[in-house]
């Protein structure tokens, strides 16, 4: 438990004005920033430093930062000082009241696992207190800090070493949770999981930018020329400097599949909201609280206080992959994923479909080209050679088959209905496709997708064990490669996860050994 004689004795600033303008009480040991959709409270315990002249400057310091800075920045800067009280160096000029000299540095980086781009903090507020005149900051001390060289925070570990917790899913693991979630999504996950995991596959969003979305981001709009109806979502852009938050937007078109799920998402919210009250002043986000964020609530963020917060994101996301049951061929283990997982996917898969570090820079709302470069380095998730012996041996790690495989047609739902089989046609190149028999039957109703490449990734499918999988399977990978070779297609991947369920099926009729 804290000191009541500490607490009692903190040198107060009183009222403070952030970078918005917006008030933040410095008149204890714990400050609370004023962020929309985080909670950001500065504990001036954690400094483990008393009352006193360095005391008084770390709180000046940190009243500009408030003053000058995002939220962000402010508690990066504050949290890296929280290593100070690790140095003897500085623990003997808090009791001495001597200078802190360039012994600071020396030690902070002699701390275990210590990064040393923290040191540009260190140094940020050393330099600071130097200018305003504050005791035990020397001149000659900031000299030799302005020309100390320090490292970047490292960028791109987990995408350049191809982590199989933390980088990039690799082709094979994005099969299967892509596969998995468009076939049983709907029916396992709430229209907030669903419509989450498309669009952390579809756009890759910081944590951030997915907390501040709100229903009347998503805009059903009319394509100038056809009439057709498409969707659009507004994406909220940060760290971009602004003062306010959902000041910038970044256009992003959905394809047909994902504005589906948005909409069944915004119908699902409105519907939650005529069975319960909404607060007062609180604004329709898109992805909704269940109840009212009391720090939120009460202070002049309160109409984001029914917006989950951005910290609450990757485990919704987790919770939803958790429940498609997907195993990582490279862990032999549930598949992680958080947001940031899906941001590396999106950003890695955008580079092996062609973007140019411009475009990629764009498309990850990046404000220089030097933070996607590590991209360009790793193209390597990609299957770039799929013939049936390779898609044979893959298919078992792939688990993009959906369907249940029945020994005869009898044995199917819906085995009575001779419409319901779906045929398999030989294709040449010379003539027109001639009927070789039946491939198994749909469970379902008329789907509009294209049959038989789209029924081996569906729940619906029910292939028959004596059907002529094996020819399937050799025309789709042939497909594969003509497009490869003739680069008729730029996205040769994109009926890979067919080749594995039809691969999958084989196995299954044929033998393991198939």
């Amino acid at each position: 438990m804290a000191n009541p004689k500490l607490i009692s004795a903190f040198p107060s600033l009183g009222t403070l004005y952030d970078l918005a303008g917006l008030e933040v009480n410095a008149s204890s040991w714990a400050w609370r920033l004023n962020h929309p959709v985080r909670r950001y409270t500065l504990n001036f315990l954690r400094l483990k430093i008393g009352p006193g002249p360095m005391l008084d400057a770390i709180a000046a310091f940190i009243a500009d930062r408030i003053a000058t800075s995002s939220p962000d920045h402010v508690r990066n800067s504050f949290d890296n000082l929280a290593y100070l009280h690790r140095s003897q160096h500085f623990k003997d000029c808090l009791s001495s009241g001597g200078a802190i000299d360039e012994r600071l540095v020396v030690e902070l980086r002699q701390i275990s696992n210590y990064a040393e781009w923290r040191l540009h903090y260190i140094r940020d507020w050393y330099l600071w207190c130097y200018e305003q005149g504050f005791a035990q900051f020397s001149e000659q001390t900031a000299e030799l800090l302005e020309d100390l060289v320090i490292p970047g925070n490292r960028k791109g570990h987990a995408v350049r070493t191809m982590d199989p917790l933390h980088g990039a899913f690799d082709e094979l693991e994005f099969i299967a949770l892509t596969t998995k979630l468009r076939a049983i999504g709907r029916e396992i996950l709430t229209p907030l999981e669903y419509a989450l995991c498309w669009l952390a596959v579809a756009l890759g969003c910081n944590p951030v930018a997915f907390a501040l979305l709100r229903e009347e981001d998503f805009k059903p709009l009319k394509e100038v020329g056809t009439g057709r109806i498409y969707a659009r979502l507004d994406v909220p852009r940060i760290k971009k400097g602004d003062p306010f938050y959902r000041s910038q937007f970044h256009e992003k078109k959905l394809n047909d599949e994902i504005g589906a799920a948005v909409t069944s998402l915004v119908l699902a919210n409105r519907a939650a909201r005529e069975q319960q009250s909404w607060p007062e002043g609180c604004a329709l986000p898109l992805f909704p609280r269940f109840s009212i964020d009391p720090q939120r609530a009460d202070g002049p963020y309160r109409e984001f206080a029914m917006h989950l917060r951005s910290d609450e994101i990757s485990p919704i996301l987790q919770s939803a992959i958790d429940k498609l049951d997907i195993i990582s061929h490279r862990t032999g283990g549930a598949i992680r994923a958080d947001a940031r997982r899906f941001r590396r996917t999106y950003g890695t898969r955008a580079v092996e479909e062609g973007a140019s570090p411009l475009e990629l820079a764009v498309m990850l709302d990046h404000s220089d080209l030097g933070t996607v470069q590590v991209y360009f380095e790793t193209r390597a998730s990609q299957v770039t050679r799929l013939d049936s012996a390779v898609a044979l041996k893959l298919a078992p790690i792939a688990d993009a088959f959906m369907g249940r495989i029945v020994r005869s047609e009898s044995e199917a739902v819906n085995g009575n209905d001779p419409s319901k089989r779906i045929p398999w046609y030989r294709r040449h190149p010379e003539r027109l496709p001639e009927k070789a028999g039946n491939l198994g039957t749909c469970g379902s109703g008329s789907c509009g997708l294209f049959a038989p490449v789209s029924c081996y990734t569906c729940q619906r499918f029910q292939p028959w064990r004596d059907g002529p999988h094996r020819e399937v399977l050799d025309w789709l990978c042939a497909e594969r490669d003509r497009k490869q070779q003739e680069k008729l297609d730029p996205q040769v991947k994109i009926h890979d996860a067919a080749i594995l369920a039809v691969a999958a099926v084989v196995r299954a009729c044929e033998g393991d050994s198939a």
